[in-house]
C-alpha cells in the first residue's frame, strides 16, 4: 500500500513538472527564464515598431524580462547590438552588411564585427512617395526638391543616396531633410516637404495616412538601375509595388532590400536559439500584428545573410533541416 501510494505521488509530481516545463507559449523550452530581452525598433509609423512589439510579448510568454524599444532603426541598432546593449534587432540587410564591414556611413566607427544574423525575414520596398499635385513623377524629378531622406546614417538614408548616385545626382542637388517616415508624411502635409522616401513592408501606415488627404505618387525606379546597382551592393533585387497596395494606376518598379533580424556574438547559444525559435513557432502572432510579416517563410531564412549566422540559429534552423 505505502508503495501504492508513493508510486502515485511521484507520477503525480511528474506530471506537475512536466506541465510547469511547457509554459513557454508553445516553444517547449524555458531558455528565457529570467533572461533580459530587449527588442530594437524603429519609428512609430513602420513595421519595426508593430513586430518588435509583438516579439517582446512572445518573448515575455516564455518567462523572459523582455521590451521593444523605438530607434532610429538599421544603424542605430546595429551599432547597439554591435556594443552588446541590446540583445535582438531589426535591420535592413543593406546597412547591416555595410556595418558589419565596416564601409560607407559606418567608415568613421568600423567595423561592427560583433553583430550576428539570427535570420532574415519579409523584403522591404523602397518607396519615393509625393502627391500627385507635386508634379514629382521621376527621380530627376527631386531635384531642387525638399525630399525627407530619413533619419541620419538610417538605412533609408543610405538608400536615398544610393538611389541618387544611380540617377547622377547627389545631395548637392536636391534638398535633404534628416526625418522619419512620420515627420516627412507631415511635412508633405504641412507643406514643407515635397517627397519622403521610405523603406518598409507593404502597405506603409505612414503613406496610407498620406493618402487619406492627397493623391499620390509612387517614384519609378527602373530595373535597369536595380540591377546596375546590384552589381556593387548584393543585397538590393528588383522589386514591385503593385497598383493594388495604395490603389495606384499601375504598378511601380522600385527596389526590395530584405530585412533581418540581427543579435551579437556575447548572447549565449542557448538563448539566441530560443529567440529565433520563438519568432518561427509563433508566426502567426507576428502576421496579425502586420501584413509584411505574411512573406516570412524559413525557407528563406537563410537567403543574403549581412553577418555571420549566429551558432544559436545556426542549431535551430539544423533541426528544422534549413540549410545555407
Amino acid at each position: 500500500m505505502k508503495k501504492t501510494i508513493f508510486f502515485s505521488m511521484f507520477l503525480s509530481l511528474v506530471l506537475v513538472l512536466g506541465a510547469c516545463g511547457d509554459s513557454t507559449g508553445g516553444t517547449g523550452d524555458n531558455a528565457l527564464d529570467g533572461e533580459f530581452v530587449t527588442v530594437l525598433t524603429g519609428g512609430s509609423s513602420g513595421v519595426y515598431y508593430p513586430l518588435g512589439g509583438a516579439m517582446a510579448k512572445i518573448y515575455q510568454d516564455m518567462g523572459a524580462n523582455a521590451n521593444s524599444q523605438s530607434t532610429a532603426a538599421s544603424s542605430a541598432n546595429i551599432t547597439t547590438l554591435n556594443k552588446g546593449d541590446a540583445e535582438i534587432g531589426f535591420s535592413m540587410g543593406d546597412a547591416a552588411a555595410d556595418g558589419y564591414e565596416g564601409i560607407d556611413s559606418f567608415e568613421e566607427q568600423g567595423a561592427q564585427e560583433n553583430i550576428r544574423s539570427i535570420a532574415s525575414l519579409y523584403p522591404n520596398y523602397l518607396q519615393i512617395v509625393a502627391t500627385v499635385e507635386s508634379g514629382i513623377k521621376t527621380v530627376e524629378d527631386l531635384a531642387g526638391k525638399s525630399v525627407a531622406v530619413g533619419a541620419p546614417a538610417s538605412g533609408t538614408e543610405i538608400s536615398a543616396k544610393r538611389v541618387l548616385e544611380a540617377y547622377g545626382m547627389s545631395y548637392d542637388d536636391i534638398n535633404e531633410d534628416y526625418l522619419s517616415f512620420a515627420e516627412g508624411v507631415e511635412g508633405i502635409k504641412n507643406g514643407n516637404i515635397d517627397a519622403v522616401v521610405i523603406s518598409s513592408g507593404l502597405p506603409n501606415a505612414g503613406v496610407m495616412e498620406l493618402q487619406t488627404t492627397n493623391d499620390i505618387v509612387v517614384v519609378e525606379i527602373a530595373e535597369d538601375k536595380v540591377l546596375e546597382m546590384q552589381e556593387k551592393y548584393p543585397a538590393f533585387f528588383p522589386a514591385v509595388v503593385t497598383a493594388d497596395v495604395y490603389d495606384l494606376d499601375a504598378d511601380t518598379p522600385t527596389i526590395g532590400v530584405n530585412n533581418v533580424l540581427l543579435t551579437h556574438k556575447d548572447v549565449s547559444d542557448d538563448v539566441a536559439y530560443a529567440l529565433t525559435k520563438g519568432i518561427y513557432e509563433n508566426l502567426d502572432t507576428l502576421k496579425d500584428t502586420h501584413n509584411a510579416a505574411k512573406d516570412i517563410d524559413i525557407q528563406n531564412a537563410l537567403q543574403n545573410l549581412p553577418a555571420p549566422l549566429h551558432p544559436g540559429a545556426k542549431k535551430y534552423f539544423d533541426e528544422q533541416g534549413i540549410t545555407e
